[in-house]
């Protein structure tokens, strides 16, 4: 332990000059001050557990296993760090290793580490995740969200906050009204404590005590690590902001040097093991840059190489010859209950969806036939549960979220754009999730229930977009998304859900429709019309009409925005001359 803390606070020092003379092109952000904290939280957790944290976590890392030869190759921003040379800093995670990426905007990896617990939970696993983040973070609303789901599912999860003195330049009495951040766990019913966070000792037993807990069954813990931090937010901050009887205070408090002071006392070190020891690492680390700053780059031409992960499962088909008629929505039942039937690793989460049967009804059924452990009623939530879709998809899981109407995926963006779509990019690791739910217009629903996402959701790189438009179609693409290791936004057309004519032979038992083929449905010569979703039967419609007046018109169900079948769109247009988007 002692040695994981020194050689923190000598890799943290060294990377804080070279940024300030210009040897690193990315940020730093030292956490020195900070290491009993997480010298503390590392060695508290069980060897199997996951850690959630944040940009100043390198002292957890190390503790986890991460070694210094990856974080050098991260910080120098090279092709075979963990990044891919795609971060140059340490928002980095080795999920193999238990540590999960770490992103800017915070508490990012609260969510999903939440969803780790879940899975954790449904698997009997023991697996304790720890979601660490700054006291800034308990100010914002995924935070809160995190906590009161794990609070009422009473999850294996341990939230540490290393509460620094300062969010950025923004001391305690500004960010919050409470004289700790450990008395914002009573509005939660959970057991929370207020720690010294530069006694590793006190660290470690408080760590590993509620990780304990929290393994044997007794739900979340919150704990507030009290330390500070001895330079600015990052590198490129002076922290003058500090006044000068503060830093003093924590100065004389300096974590490292009471351990020292303790390990003399105790006759466990002499003064000149202290001194080897600071020789020792600050060779490995020169040793260790000095090699990490030879190694390649990443190749500005693989950029865009693992935006998406590979399917390598075979395609499901089926022979159709047993049917039944179908309306959209009971389509989308039979297929939730046909594929979780099939799979146990396949559960439901979201608002109302259990003995209610969500909004629609989608659900109707499914939480009486697989239970509460299956069918899972959140709170009002959509960051924490959407969020906690990653965490469980990295767990081996694979999470069909129902949002209410998909309006309500604005809260969730941070985790959708930060977390589950780029995971595979940047960590390589694949993200097999569905969210589904109601979209559209045209239902007298008023502005908040009526969005048409698919634009918002297309443009974000590493999410997948499908929009059905029949009965048939949506069973089939529904279970080709939830087969498809990457994050699908599945978006259902409320219109068409129990449009009378619309009830169609849908086959019982699996089949896939493969995302990214369009389907001409209708054959014509003179114009291309391209829909989706909702809006295809405007277009048969239309083309009925053009029809009668001569009009040869080509009709082309995209059915998935991302991937988009291009070849089909450009063949046809190449045949008409004309193209109509609707």
């Amino acid at each position: 332990i002692y040695i994981s803390m020194k050689t923190q606070r000598v890799l943290e020092d060294r990377l804080l000059k070279m940024y300030k003379g210009g040897q690193l092109s990315g940020a730093v952000y030292p956490g020195i001050g900070q290491e009993a904290s997480m010298a503390g939280i590392g060695a508290g957790m069980g060897p199997n557990d996951i850690f959630g944290g944040t940009h100043r976590d390198l002292g957890v890392q190390m503790m986890r296993g991460v070694n210094l030869k990856e974080i050098a190759l991260n910080f120098y921003g090279k092709k075979e760090g963990p990044s891919k040379g795609r971060d140059g800093n340490s928002h980095f995670g080795i999920v193999d290793k238990g540590t999960l990426m770490v992103v800017s905007p915070l508490p990012g990896s609260t969510p999903v580490a939440l969803g780790w617990a879940l899975a954790s939970k449904k698997d009997k696993t023991k697996i304790v995740a720890l979601a660490n983040c700054g006291e800034g973070a308990t100010s914002t609303g995924s935070w809160h969200e995190s906590i009161n789901m794990a609070a009422v599912l009473n999850l294996p999860i341990v939230f540490t906050v290393q509460n620094n003195q300062y969010a950025y330049s923004t001391p305690n009495e500004v960010e919050f009204a409470s004289p700790n951040v450990a008395n914002r766990g009573n509005g939660y019913e959970i057991p929370s404590y207020t720690v010294d966070g530069n006694d590793i000792y006190a660290v470690l037993d408080a760590v590993y005590e509620a990780c304990e807990n929290a393994r044997e069954g007794g739900g979340p813990t919150l704990l507030e690590l009290v330390t500070f931090r001895h330079y600015g937010h990052a590198g490129h901050d002076p922290a003058d902001y500090v006044p000068d009887e503060v830093r003093d205070f924590w100065m004389n408090r300096d974590p490292i040097q009471r351990f020292e002071d303790s390990l003399i006392k105790e006759g466990l070190f002499k003064l000149e093991d202290f001194n080897n020891a600071q020789e020792k690492i600050e060779k490995l680390i020169k040793e260790t840059l000095d090699w990490a700053k030879e190694q390649s780059d990443p190749d500005p031409a693989e950029e865009a190489i693992g935006i998406f992960a590979t399917r390598t499962t075979p395609f499901i088909k089926n022979s159709e010859q047993n049917k039944e008629t179908m309306n959209f929505i009971s389509a989308i039942t039979n297929t939730l209950d046909e594929v979780m039937s099939d799979n146990e690793d396949i559960f439901l989460m979201g608002e109302d969806i259990g003995s209610f049967g969500g909004a629609f009804k989608a659900t109707k059924g499914l939480f009486e036939k697989y239970g509460e452990e299956r069918v899972i009623d959140t709170p009002i939530s959509e960051a924490a549960f959407v969020g906690a879709a990653v965490g469980a998809a990295l767990a081996g899981k694979i999470p069909i979220v129902e949002l209410q109407f998909f309006d309500f995926v604005y809260p969730a963006l941070d985790q959708l754009t930060t977390e589950a779509a780029k995971y595979h990019w940047k960590v390589g690791k694949s993200i097999p999730m569905v969210v589904r739910g109601p979209t559209g217009a045209g239902t007298r629903s008023g502005p908040f229930h009526s969005i048409s996402p698919e634009s918002l959701l297309a443009h974000h790189p590493g999410l997948k977009v499908v929009a059905p438009s029949t009965p048939y179609d949506a069973k089939g693409l529904l279970i080709a998304s939830i087969n498809d290791p990457n994050p699908v936004m599945f978006l259902e057309h409320k219109k068409l859900y129990r449009k009378p004519n619309l009830k169609m032979d849908v086959p019982k038992g699996l089949y896939e429709i493969e995302l990214g083929k369009a389907k001409v449905i209708k054959k014509g010569t003179d114009i291309t019309i391209v829909s989706w979703s909702g809006m295809v039967g405007v277009a048969l419609e239309a083309g009925e009409l053009l029809t009668e007046e001569g009009i040869s018109v080509e009709i082309i169900d995209i059915r998935t925005i991302v991937p988009l079948d291009e070849d089909t769109i450009l063949a046809s247009v190449e045949k008409t001359s004309n193209l109509c988007i609707v």
